[in-house]
């Protein structure tokens, strides 16, 4: 049975969720041997599949992604073995992309459910870019049953200080295995990560992403296939090496929390 970790926001739109998980997603898989799926729930428009330069939803309709499996699932013909006709390819045998819905479909909890099951048991760790906030019902669902939940905040004061002191922190998360991350984290703007911990990582840990203009410039161009496949590739000092030294902290924390197995292993 694979392992489900759920991106997370509790505001819209500055938290870099969709994008941070995507390149967690693409790094891990380039890093660890296990198989992944990436998919999303936002309900509203989406820019996961552009991201890896896929576009499901426009140009192969209800052929693929989560609405393929919807109508599985509704016919009784939905199995695990049966997941991955319905999915693009990004590393092969590493990472592949289930497109996204943007129907109330999954609002349905026994559907969502199922959908969760299912690709569990097809992949060895699920990642899901959840719908920010708590008014969709999906969300806080996945939020229930996540095994891990990545909660993204931006480098702002009010509002890492207004989910820490709990107005912003859903009683869904209470008990969960939670990982905090700062967006697009610049070192030069404050708060500085040092003082983030200090007051907030005796409840979670928090780490940054280090904001890059090389991975903005590939997430814009619809390339960050390519950026992450040339890093896993190269020996030579990389202009976002900060970058991806924030993701492989990160990733590492993930590996060890959920218990997978480290391909590579530090030296003594």
């Amino acid at each position: 049975m694979g392992k489900t970790i759920v991106s997370w926001s509790p505001v819209h739109g500055q938290a870099a969720t969709t994008s941070n998980v995507a390149a967690l997603a693409a790094h891990f898989a380039l890093t660890y041997t296990h198989q992944s799926l990436i998919t999303h729930t936002q309900l509203t428009y989406s820019t996961l599949e552009s991201l890896f330069g896929k576009e499901m939803t426009a140009s192969r309709g209800f052929d693929s992604g989560i609405e393929a499996l919807e109508r599985l699932a509704k016919s009784r013909y939905l199995k695990a073995e049966a997941v991955r006709d319905y999915t693009e390819t990004v590393y092969r045998g590493r990472l592949d992309l289930l497109g996204g819905t943007q129907n109330q479909s999954l609002e349905t909890p026994q559907l969502l459910e199922l959908l969760l099951e299912v690709t569990e048991d097809a992949y060895d760790l699920v990642w899901v870019d959840a719908h920010s906030g708590t008014r969709s019902n999906t969300s806080r669902r996945l939020l229930r049953k996540a095994d891990l939940v990545i909660v993204n905040l931006p480098q702002n004061r009010y509002v890492i200080e207004q989910f820490f002191s709990g107005e912003g922190f859903p009683p869904e998360l209470k008990g969960k295995e939670i990982v905090i991350l700062i967006s697009q984290y610049d070192k030069d703007v404050k708060p500085r990560i040092s003082k983030i911990k200090r007051k907030y990582s005796k409840e979670h840990p928090v780490f940054p992403i280090n904001y890059s203009s090389k991975f903005k410039d590939s997430s814009n161009s619809f390339g960050i296939t390519e950026l992450f496949y040339r890093v896993a590739n190269s020996n030579k000092g990389l202009e976002i090496q900060d970058f991806i030294d924030s993701l492989t902290v990160v990733n590492k924390y993930i590996a060890k929390k959920l218990e997978l197995e480290v391909i590579e292993e530090e030296d003594e």
